[in-house]
Order: C-alpha cells, then structure tokens, then sequence
C-alpha cells in the first residue's frame, strides 16, 4: 500500500555526483533514536529533484528524508530540515532560499502581486548575465567620464547667445550641425551590490 510505503528517515550524507545529474544521500532509518550504526541503512539513495533544480543543503542534525521504497531500493522524494531558520512566505508567493548556514538570508521571492525580488545575504551582489560592473538606477549620481560628439567634415560649435531679458535660452549663433554624443558613467553612482 501506498501509505505504508513512505517513511522519514534522518539524513546522513548527501553527495552530488561528478558523473551523472543527481544528488545521493546517505540515509538511515528504523533503529533506536540516536543510534545510526545500528539503524537500517540506505546509501546512494536517489534524491529526485525537479528538472531546473538542483540543491545540495547543508546537513543538520534535524535534516530528513521523505523516502520511497520500491523493492530493495529507497529514493528520496523530498528533503527537509524543520528545525532550520522560518521563512515567512506570503498567501500566493513563491520563494527560493539558500540552503546553506552562510546564505539562508539570500532569498528570490515572487510576491503573490507578481513583483519578483532579488535579495543577496548582506554584503554580497546580485550579479546579471555574469556582469561586474555597477549598474546605475534612475536616482544615482550620474559622473560623465568620456565625451565623444561625431558630426560632418566641419567642427562642432556649440556657442549660444546670451539669455534674453525673460530668462530664455538664445538662439545658436550661425548654423548648428547634427552631433551625436556620448557619454560614459563614471564608477561615481550606481549600486554598489548589483552587478551587470
């Protein structure tokens, strides 16, 4: 039956594989509490992870596994550590977290209202298709390192009247070529933990 067929069992060790996709685990099952050596022991057990996803958590003492036992064999279905920090996930939100003891805080969250947020644990960046740079918001000092203009054969003039008695803008004196211009942020703004 179905229902007698799925057990928890403490989690020993886990291994990802060097040949093959898939992480294995180490897992121990029915034996006398705190007594591993003697517990009924599964090793290279199948974790099974969905396809686009794979994690390796770091082992405590309160991580387990949801198990399957298909004749001799056991595979993992699901792994889980209750005793580990609460994550606090809103009514329709879906969340990814780090599943380590250093980047537990390091959190993806889609919010029930379809905002995606993207937190690094403090001090660390969020890095874009492998970028390095600092990426400029819309309120960050903007420094202008380079300057390139491109016209015609003639040079570039940007030379203006005076303003007029109102506080206006003059005209350009004689005609003004089409220019192009460039510019270059400087590192003087940008975020400094967002990289692209």
């Amino acid at each position: 039956m179905m229902a007698d067929a799925l057990e928890i069992l403490k989690v020993a060790a886990l291994t990802v594989s060097s040949a093959r996709r898939v992480l294995t685990a180490s897992l121990r099952g029915v034996g006398s509490e705190g007594d591993d050596t003697d517990a009924e022991a599964f090793d290279d057990a199948e974790v099974a992870q969905p396809a686009g996803l794979m994690a390796s958590p770091a082992l405590t003492p309160t991580t387990e596994a949801v198990g399957f036992r298909r004749g001799d064999e056991l595979v993992a279905l699901v792994l889980l550590d209750k005793g580990a920090a609460v994550q606090s996930v809103e009514a329709g939100e879906t969340r990814l977290y780090g599943v380590g003891a250093d980047n537990a805080t390091a959190v993806l969250r889609i919010r029930a209202s379809g905002v995606v947020e993207l937190t690094p644990k403090a001090g660390q960046d969020a890095v874009l298709a492998g970028g390095t740079l600092k990426a400029a918001r819309v309120t960050d000092p903007v420094c202008v390192g380079t300057l390139t203009a491109t016209a015609g054969p003639w040079p570039v003039q940007f030379i203006w009247t005076p303003f007029d008695a109102n506080g206006a803008p003059g005209a350009p004196v004689g005609p003004l070529p089409t220019a192009t211009l460039a510019a270059v942020v400087s590192n003087a703004g940008g975020a400094a933990h967002v990289k692209a």
